[in-house]
């Protein structure tokens, strides 16, 4: 019997090191960085972007969210008062009053260490978002355009939050002709990398006055709105010839009742059975994803209270009795946001 040689060592330890990255974050290509005359290089897409100042992660995606929506951008929005200021600038705000806090406590090798509260937390997620789906060659003009606008902000984000979860799942991102006005779209197509299979993809946020932009007084949290039905019958109304999941976005406080609690399904699962009325029929989606992520509800100096993501499947035949791997990796990929990277090699 003749011995093939194992792997090499150093092959070995990196196929455990992307396998543990994958496991964190998901199918995102790994970065693509370098140390070089005194900077930092990254390669997201086809762009190349540097800096000497970016010592960790945090860095450069505090940096690359200021290159996506444009310093032009960020400059007009910070000759606004505070209070007029867009949400992500107010985040942007919070995030440097607490790292100025904690810089007065640099560690042994330089760095500081901090708690993001939810304001830098909603901030450096909505990077690491739009990161993933740049170096996939996936971030549409009009999708940032829409997340420049305060009144627009937050459907925007939520679809972003949905791309970028396919993203992670394994799915590249196919977006629809928004020029052709005879018929209506869903938000993009989903195919998979390895089995091509295609999903098509709606994305809908529950809006509350007073909060992400949106006008009006905040309303007392417990006399929430929790009603899903309307947003399920938009998105039903936009045609499909693929299996169909749709990204619910609760928009929550953070005491709202906790996922798949029978609080939680009495409020938001059980109306949307009883809602659609089937007659014995299969049910017309094929994937509900609920998330709730709730950071921008803290205090500018509080806790990042984290959220959730719970998908429920349909019952039809596409579902059948086994599941789709397709929709389950999807359901796997929303559980990973919320997971920013420490160093380089997980970004």
């Amino acid at each position: 019997m003749i011995q093939m040689p194992g792997p090499p060592p150093e092959l070995a330890e990196f196929v455990k090191q992307e396998r543990q990255r994958q496991a964190r974050f998901g199918q995102v290509r790994p970065a693509i960085y370098a140390d070089w005359r005194g900077q930092k290089w990254v390669a997201v897409g086809k762009k190349l972007l540097n800096s000497a100042n970016w010592k960790t992660p945090a860095d450069f995606l505090s940096d690359y969210l200021k290159h996506v929506m444009t310093p032009e951008w960020g400059r007009a929005e910070l000759a606004k008062p505070l209070a007029d200021r867009h949400p992500v600038m107010q985040w942007y705000d919070a995030m440097c009053r607490l790292q100025a806090q904690a810089k007065q406590r640099p560690g042994p090798d330089g760095l500081f260490a901090v708690a993001p509260s939810g304001a830098m937390r909603a901030y450096m997620l909505l990077a690491f978002d739009l990161y993933a789906l740049q170096h996939h060659c996936s971030l549409q003009d009009r999708l940032v355009h829409r997340l420049r606008h305060p009144d627009q902000y937050q459907g925007a984000r939520h679809e972003l939050f949905a791309a970028a979860t396919c993203i992670r799942a394994g799915f590249d991102i196919e977006y629809e002709d928004e020029s052709d006005r005879s018929c209506k779209h869903t938000e993009f197509t989903a195919v998979h990398r390895l089995t091509k299979a295609s999903v098509c993809i709606e994305a809908k946020s529950k809006h509350r006055s007073g909060v992400l932009g949106m006008a009006g007084e905040r309303e007392p949290d417990d006399g929430i709105r929790t009603r899903l039905g309307g947003l399920i019958n938009d998105a039903l109304k936009k045609p499909h010839q693929h299996p169909l999941a749709i990204f619910l976005d609760l928009n929550l406080p953070p005491a709202s009742p906790a996922p798949a609690t029978p609080e939680w399904f009495k409020k938001f699962a059980d109306p949307i059975l009883r809602g659609i009325d089937r007659k014995g029929q299969e049910d017309p989606w094929d994937l509900l994803v609920f998330s709730n992520q709730p950071d921008h509800y803290a205090t500018d100096d509080g806790p990042a209270p984290g959220g959730y993501a719970l998908g429920m499947m349909g019952k039809n035949a596409r579902i059948g009795s086994q599941p789709p791997s397709e929709l389950v990796a999807l359901i796997d990929a929303a559980n990973k946001f919320g997971t920013l990277p420490n160093c380089f090699e997980e970004l």
